[in-house]
């Protein structure tokens, strides 16, 4: 992959799908900087530990980018907007 297809991409959920994205976005260079957000402090710990994002934060707003992706379950909906 040549040059990255975004600047900065959030990811607002880092579970197993958000998660996932970012190794793609990662392995394939497709973003010069990643975001996420978890709600979970145990997410946040375990995204740090694996380099997933440059940043995670606790509130989604904070994670702002020209890409953002929700990857959350329906029933937090709610928590996020």
């Amino acid at each position: 992959m040549g040059k990255p297809v975004f600047n900065h991409v959030a990811l607002i959920g880092l579970g197993l799908i958000g998660s996932s994205i970012c190794h793609a976005i990662q392995r394939d260079k497709l973003a010069k900087r990643i975001t996420g957000a978890a709600k979970s402090k145990a997410t946040r710990e375990t995204a740090e530990r694996l380099g997933l994002c440059d940043e995670i934060y606790t509130d989604p707003a904070d994670a702002r980018s020209d890409c953002p992706g929700y990857r959350t379950s329906v029933e937090t909906w709610g928590d996020h907007f």
